[in-house]
């Protein structure tokens, strides 16, 4: 392997993270690794002297990720800025890591959570092989940006509210609707909902019932999200409220 060829655009489909493949499975296994590790070692970090530290060498890497996608997306070339879901994550993060803040958590925790484990679970890879650092690039950044939301959950007791997920619902509807003008200026695809993208392309007769399906999907995620998270919590709630009726 030559510098030429691990930095290059040397595309090769069949070696590269597509649907049903080897490396569909690691990317998968990689999307639950991340979950796992990260809820079990959160409390160790919040409770190290060393978490703040940790926070600014992640906010390091998120920015060089994010800049060399950009940059070797233009030495193709191709167009690229960063207006995907992920990179509206990854200025969440940066700003979370930065602050702590948590109403930036409750945009973090959906678009990283969903832009992470989509990404993973439905790779798009334009074809880079394990070859070439954009195959290992795609794996560590979107495991970095499933991860942190998951950190703040556990080891700060982040949780989010019904009213504030419809917001976040709401509020990505509307963005949804400026970058669909956007990418017909641009003619580009940003968050994939101009154009049917090419590895489920085979699911889908025809532009109007993937969009459809697409809105349906983000809000049964987000509203499945928002349950599972708050199981404990909605659970406690429920036996407090039949406790309370039978006494």
């Amino acid at each position: 392997m030559t510098f030429e060829k691990f930095f290059g655009h040397d595309i090769d489909f069949s070696k590269a993270a597509q649907m049903w493949t080897i490396h569909h499975l690691i990317l998968t296994l990689c999307a639950v690794f991340s979950v796992f590790v990260t809820l079990k070692i959160a409390d160790k970090i919040k409770n190290s002297t060393k978490e703040q530290r940790i926070k600014y060498v992640f906010v390091g890497i998120l920015v060089f990720l994010e800049i060399s996608y950009h940059i070797h997306n233009w030495t193709y070339p191709r167009f690229s800025v960063p207006l995907h879901v992920c990179s509206f994550a990854v200025f969440l993060i940066i700003a979370l890591l930065l602050t702590d803040n948590k109403k930036i958590w409750n945009y973090a925790f959906f678009y990283g959570t969903i832009g992470g484990i989509m990404a993973l679970l439905i790779p798009s890879s334009y074809g880079y092989t394990y070859f070439n650092f954009r195959y290992y690039h795609f794996i560590i950044i979107h495991s970095i940006i499933l991860s942190i939301p998951l950190y703040y959950y556990k080891a700060y007791n982040f949780r989010v509210d019904y009213k504030t997920t419809m917001e976040v619902f709401k509020n990505t509807i509307i963005l949804g609707i400026i970058l669909y003008i956007i990418n017909g200026f641009l003619g580009t695809n940003y968050w994939f909902i101009n154009e049917v993208p090419d590895n489920v392309s085979g699911f889908f007769p025809n532009w109007n019932i993937y969009i459809i399906t697409f809105v349906l999907l983000v809000y049964t995620t987000i509203n499945f999200l928002y349950y599972f998270s708050n199981f404990k919590e909605i659970y406690t709630r429920k036996l407090e409220k039949k406790m309370f009726k039978e006494a």
